[in-house]
């Protein structure tokens, strides 16, 4: 709900609350039934108004609005002209005011719960790379654990393998919009060179994770050294973003090293580092 709506919210409910006490106050000048027939239709606007449908409300207002204004203008009635209008007017304003909060509040309800809906889902689903996030790549190791778990007697395993742009982040300072155009044409790689049992997830800052369940590891490798050479062709006009690639091996007895989803990308995260410090030594010893 906007600021704009909220507000009116607020001004109809201030007016719902304030006009009872304004008219009871004014037909307390009246006789005593004007004052009770007052009284009478502003609990009765008030209960149509918040237990009707404002549709119905509606069409309830104008019919007794219609029958209101026969009976007092028409028929015989002892009441001045101020009386018939107060009593006209208490019924179908207390009724709107009433039903148009009974609609804000609906309205305000479908909105949160629209707002909540959407937040899960970007908290699920990464917009700019259209994969999944962390979030579901923890909930599936989870699950991966259990399986591995409960199924020890199978020949099961999983490999996780994680992607990272290196100098992700410095790129972006100083070009966001085509670093946001290098991590789709990265998904796009990995959508495109990975089998379709496989999954595939975002988790920030420029690193992918593959979820590979029980491929042989021949295959795996194959695999891996085809999306070694397609990213390595990757170039975004002049730019040619470099990678590195860390793999990690899961049996069911390995969860007692990695029991969480943290563990497994930190284990992850420094095979990367390791990597790294050996394709630097490899390049001093050359």
């Amino acid at each position: 709900m906007n600021n704009i709506s909220r507000k009116g919210l607020e001004v109809k409910a201030v007016f719902a609350l304030v006009l009872p006490s304004l008219f009871l106050g004014l037909a307390s000048n009246f006789s005593r039934n004007i004052f009770l027939g007052v009284m009478l239709l502003l609990i009765l606007g008030a209960v149509v108004g918040l237990s009707i449908p404002t549709i119905v409300s509606t069409w309830l207002i104008l019919i007794l609005t219609v029958l209101g204004i026969s009976s007092l203008t028409l028929g015989y009635a002892a009441i001045d002209f101020y009386g018939k209008t107060l009593l006209l007017i208490s019924f179908p304003l207390e009724t709107y005011l009433t039903s148009q909060i009974k609609e804000c509040v609906f309205r305000w309800q479908i909105f949160k719960k629209n707002q909540s809906s959407a937040y899960r889902y970007l908290k699920h689903y990464d917009q700019n790379v259209k994969l999944q996030t962390t979030y579901n790549a923890e909930k599936l190791y989870k699950k991966i654990k259990r399986i591995l778990t409960e199924k020890n007697y199978l020949p099961l395993w999983c490999d996780f393998t994680i992607i990272d742009w290196e100098h992700d982040q410095q790129f972006a300072q100083f070009n966001l919009e085509d670093h946001d155009k290098i991590l789709q044409q990265i998904a796009r790689v990995l959508k495109t060179s990975r089998l379709v049992d496989e999954n595939l997830y975002y988790l920030g800052n420029g690193q992918f994770l593959i979820i590979s369940n029980t491929i042989a590891p021949g295959t795996l490798m194959v695999l891996n050294d085809e999306l070694k050479a397609e990213l390595k062709r990757l170039q975004y006009g002049e730019y040619q973003p470099a990678f590195k690639m860390a793999t990690q091996h899961i049996t069911e007895q390995d969860f007692l090293e990695y029991p969480n989803f943290n563990a497994i990308l930190k284990r992850l995260k420094r095979k990367l580092e390791t990597d790294l410090v050996v394709e630097y030594l490899k390049g001093v010893e050359a």
